[in-house]
């Protein structure tokens, strides 16, 4: 068996496919969404900027 025949699916996967969906194809789109979702959870970013913002216009007594 050559290394070319071992990459391609075997056949009985396009007909599980047929029955079943891509189970692979749509693990991938709802890991990649979850990743987004996380990322957007995890974003400190605009609390970082509000912090700093209220702290340049903060009254100074020495600035």
């Amino acid at each position: 068996m050559s290394s070319a025949e071992i990459s391609e699916h075997p056949p009985i996967y396009d007909g599980l496919v047929q029955e079943l969906g891509d189970v692979l194809a749509e693990t991938r789109q709802v890991a990649e969404q979850t990743r987004d979702q996380v990322r957007q959870a995890l974003d400190w970013s605009t609390v970082r900027d509000a912090q700093e913002e209220r702290e340049q216009r903060a009254f100074s007594a020495f600035g």
